[in-house]
């Protein structure tokens, strides 16, 4: 039997293509996105999430 993880569906990052787990298209309770601080990033409807490491990135360069 797979582990609970190998279940879960990958999304792909919008910034490196990355595959990566979102807990909300995984169609879990919550992501780990959402224990980061709130942001003026706004998602791209019908877009994919960032990767953790794409999402730092581009919360540590700022608005602009």
């Amino acid at each position: 039997m797979p582990e609970p993880d190998e279940q879960l569906v990958a999304s792909v990052c919008e910034g490196c293509g990355a595959s990566f787990v979102c807990g909300a298209v995984a169609g879990l309770t919550s992501c780990w996105c959402m224990e980061q601080a709130p942001t003026a990033i706004e998602p791209t409807v019908g877009g994919n999430c960032y990767c953790p490491k794409c999402l730092a990135q581009r919360l540590s360069a700022g608005p602009g």
